[in-house]
């Protein structure tokens, strides 16, 4: 495992859990079997994550996919599985997670009570201590142990994702004509519009 790599991962997600363990590994395996150095998979292929919670900041960071590259897809289907498709062939991977992420949903409950600022104290702390915990013991899992590896093939589709730019007349701030309303005459932002 490059250790310096999965450091930096840590220190750029903000704290060790299982989400960014499994990003992380799933991500420095795509590099292993595409023979890719770190940071430099966004140059072929493009990554979709079934998801878009904490393993996505290991996906962008270990393999350089990222949002504003144009080199990551969110396709959100609750699923901790990660694809990198070659842009030329459409021949790809996906990395999918076959054990669960936590082994009880106990924890996933400590967490909603830290978001929704309801947890004492000591439950968060208990949370902090779960997400460590738990990413430390799937850290020591083999790939083997944690993913199921298959073949794909799947043409992506360009976007655009630039447009003209058009001002709201509401609130004159600029943004993208896709956005746009219109409502009496008047062009409003996603914003401003009712």
């Amino acid at each position: 495992m490059n250790e310096a790599l999965w450091q930096e991962t840590v220190n750029f997600h903000g704290h060790v859990c299982p989400g960014i363990v499994v990003g992380f590994r799933a991500s420095a395996l795509a590099l292993e079997i595409l023979d890719k150095p770190p940071k430099k998979l966004d140059e072929t292929h493009i990554a979709i994550c079934e998801n878009d919670v904490c393993g996505v900041d290991g996906v962008q960071l270990v393999t350089g996919c990222t949002l504003g590259n144009d080199g990551l897809i969110i396709n959100n289907i609750g699923k901790f599985a990660f694809s990198w498709v070659d842009k030329k062939t459409g021949e790809g991977i996906r990395i999918l997670l076959k054990i669960l992420p936590w082994p009880s949903n106990e924890p996933l409950r400590l967490h909603r009570k830290v978001k929704e600022g309801t947890a004492t104290k000591e439950e968060k702390q208990q949370w902090i201590d779960a997400r460590g915990k738990r990413g430390a013991e799937l850290m020591q899992l083999t790939d083997d142990e944690l993913f199921d590896v298959q073949r794909i093939q799947m043409k992506i589709p360009g976007k655009a994702r630039l447009f003209p730019f058009a001002v709201c007349t509401k609130c004159g701030e600029a943004f993208m004509e896709p956005w746009a309303g219109i409502e009496e005459g008047q062009i409003l932002c996603g914003a401003c519009k009712p």
